[in-house]
């Protein structure tokens, strides 16, 4: 295991990440009103009413909200397994240790601070090693 995290610190984020997956799960379930993914978007579909175009954008947005709630979700319990490895709090990427109030802030995070930076100037793309 990574020695850079106390088991006291572990433990604050392992609750953070539990209270994260049981509100992501309610919400989710609401949203979705206890039905599958699929049959809630029919159920948004086959509402009663004369403006189709509404009803399909209703069902966008909803589907994109719950895309992303359980996007959120995966990422959280991906965190909780790497929780209990060597694996978590270090970067995906370099290998560096990511600080403990990187952490607090965002405990499902896979990259250090620089790296996460590279990242996201250019766009998202991995860079491209140079010659």
């Amino acid at each position: 295991m990574s020695t850079h995290l106390t088991v006291g610190q572990r433990a604050l984020l392992e609750a953070a990440l539990l209270r994260s997956q049981y509100d992501l799960e309610e919400q989710i379930s609401q949203q979705l009103g206890g039905e599958s993914r699929p049959d809630h978007a029919r159920e948004v579909l086959l509402q009663d009413g004369d403006d189709a175009t509404a009803r399909d954008a209703d069902r966008e947005v909803d589907l994109a909200r719950s895309d992303q709630d359980i996007g959120e979700l995966r990422a959280v319990n991906a965190a909780l397994a790497r929780l209990r490895t060597a694996e978590y709090g270090r970067c995906i990427d370099c290998e560096a240790e990511i600080a403990f109030e990187r952490l607090q802030h965002n405990p499902q995070a896979l990259r250090c601070v620089r790296c996460q930076t590279a990242l996201e100037a250019t766009g998202g793309q991995a860079p491209r090693p140079t010659i």
